[in-house]
């Protein structure tokens, strides 16, 4: 009897130490899902937000070099590209006729060093990415 009472105890064990290493588990799994759930769209969308936003380019007396009029998510996309006197370039982009972005270039070389966002139509660019992130056309040029 007592060699059946310590084996009876052994599998409890072995159980409860199974069940515990599964229960740590799961909730290791939930917290990282948890972690990533905020910390992936920031790293994806390395965008910075200034509520103040930036000030869009001086394009006043400059002349676009470039324009290309394309249909892009049913809006007719309008970017106009323009020298700067310090030697890079600017791209003025629109959408159904109302400026939403700019892309602003300190060398003339790809990749752009930041685009400016107006994500609302308040004429204020308060979102900034950087070349390699993506960004979609904000809702407010649709309509």
């Amino acid at each position: 009897m007592g060699h059946s009472t310590v084996v009876v105890k052994t599998k409890f064990m072995v159980h409860s130490v199974q069940s515990d290493k599964r229960r740590i588990r799961i909730w290791a799994s939930a917290a990282m899902i948890y972690l990533g759930s905020i910390a992936i769209p920031n790293i994806l969308m390395g965008q910075e937000v200034n509520r103040e936003g930036w000030p869009p380019p001086e394009l006043k007396g400059l002349i676009p070099y470039s324009i290309r009029v394309k249909q892009e998510d049913g809006v007719e996309k309008l970017v106009e590209k323009f020298y700067t006197p310090d030697g890079g370039h600017v791209a003025r982009i629109s959408g159904n006729g109302k400026i939403f972005a700019y892309a602003v270039d300190s060398d003339r070389e790809p990749p752009i060093d930041y685009l400016l966002i107006d994500p609302d139509g308040t004429g204020k660019f308060t979102e900034k990415y950087r070349s390699e992130d993506s960004y979609k056309i904000p809702e407010w040029v649709f309509y």
